[in-house]
């Protein structure tokens, strides 16, 4: 019952079959904005590995810990920013 009436209150939120469930819809149909993603990015690549380096530090040493957050701090300031910059400045 819990189930049913959680998927029932996300249907009823989204405002009833999406474009997405429906077999027969065409690619069309849906909302063509999605958003604005940067294919060409390295930057959530730095990202995880600053995760994975921040992680890693957590299982085998502390040293790693200050490192992860240096690249950390220095990918989330360069993903931000990279439109601001370079080729793609806007």
């Amino acid at each position: 019952a819990m189930i049913a009436f959680y998927l029932d209150r996300t249907h009823a939120a989204q405002g009833g079959e999406l474009p997405e469930d429906i077999l027969t819809a065409d690619i069309d149909d849906g909302d063509p904005e999605l958003g604005e993603f940067s294919p060409w990015s390295w930057w959530p690549i730095v990202l995880a590995g600053s995760a994975a380096i921040f992680i890693v530090g957590l299982a085998v040493g502390h040293f790693l810990l200050p490192i992860g957050l240096a690249v950390f701090v220095v990918a989330i300031v360069g993903w931000v920013y990279e439109y601001y910059r370079g080729n793609f400045a806007r």
